[in-house]
């Protein structure tokens, strides 16, 4: 009698239509939206650069940034007392614009927002755009410093706590107009002048055509080691443009992109501004993190109704 064939098993790839929950940009009481939900202290982790001597040039401090990327650097009182004097952000690194600069720690401090542990979200978010902050300590009843949080932080912490999948598109949050591009072969001084005037963390970087190259942002001037910009005083015979240290190779956003797909890209990437472009890839406008986290807290804290999606599967298939 001879042997049976044993059986042959594939994995097979196969679609089933499952309900997921939603939620839909709809108005609701304060109290009941995502971000009123969420404490700060969630979001809280502990900086990778801290600074205790207010005399301390920024222009030290790049190197260190440079190396952590680190959003909110902390002001100590001093090296053995965790109370919180004030802090600075990435983005106050960019203003010293040569090696001879001698701005301090405290030419450019921070004082406000400080955050408490049991601070809601949506407070949070209020108190960065009021102070024009891309972050701030957490801080104790003694002023002792708990950690720091960043856009990003609160983005990562929003994603966790979504109960179901917004129903918002990228249209919904970006921005439009020229005031958020840049050409490539403009001179570097004149996107620095619009970071720091307009209080914008980036610009989308466009050639001739208006077509997308990349994007310029505060972490492309603390990242470089050299000195681009033009100072009176100063020789350089050419000076340079905005193609010389902009972020190339960044992802593209469509306006019928789901919020989700920028959501992803910020955490993933840590940049605070994407392009959205049209089917020719050029410019549409910007999409910030801080709008997305800001929608994104809006929200219903609860899932406003159900969709159905086709999931794929993979199942074992005997032959």
């Amino acid at each position: 009698m001879g042997d049976s064939m044993p059986e042959r098993v594939e994995a097979k790839e196969v679609a089933r239509e499952v309900e997921v929950p939603v939620i839909e940009p709809v108005e609701v009481p304060e109290e009941l939206t995502i971000g009123k939900a969420i404490q700060v202290l969630e979001a809280a982790r502990a900086p990778a650069v801290t600074v205790s001597n207010k005399h301390e040039l920024l222009i030290n401090l790049k190197p260190l940034v440079r190396r952590t990327d680190e959003e909110v650097i902390p002001v100590l009182r001093s090296p053995f007392d965790k109370r919180v004097d004030g802090f600075l952000n990435q983005f106050d690194l960019i203003v010293p614009t040569s090696h001879r600069s001698r701005f301090s720690v405290m030419d450019f401090m921070r004082e406000f927002p400080l955050f408490k542990p049991d601070d809601d979200l949506l407070k949070v978010l209020d108190e960065l755009e009021d102070k024009r902050a891309r972050g701030a300590p957490v801080i104790d009843d003694e002023g002792k410093l708990i950690g720091v949080v960043d856009y990003f932080d609160l983005l990562r912490l929003i994603k966790q706590k979504l109960p179901g999948e917004p129903v918002l598109k990228v249209k919904d949050v970006m921005r439009t107009g020229d005031k958020y591009k840049v050409k490539a072969n403009e001179k570097i001084n004149k996107a620095w002048h619009r970071l720091i005037n307009r209080f914008l963390p980036g610009l989308v970087v466009v050639n001739d055509e208006d077509k997308v190259w990349g994007v310029i942002t505060y972490k492309e001037f603390v990242k470089t080691n050299r000195w681009f910009i033009h100072r009176e005083g100063e020789h350089m015979s050419v000076p340079a443009k905005v193609r010389t240290i902009m972020l190339r190779g960044v992802p593209y956003l469509k306006p019928e992109d789901p919020v989700t797909l920028a959501l992803e890209k910020f955490i993933a990437l840590r940049i605070p501004v994407l392009p959205v472009v049209d089917e020719e890839n050029k410019y549409v406008g910007a999409v910030f993190v801080e709008d997305v986290a800001k929608a994104l807290a809006k929200l219903p804290r609860k899932p406003t109704g159900v969709k159905t999606v086709k999931k794929e599967e993979k199942v074992e298939v005997k032959e």
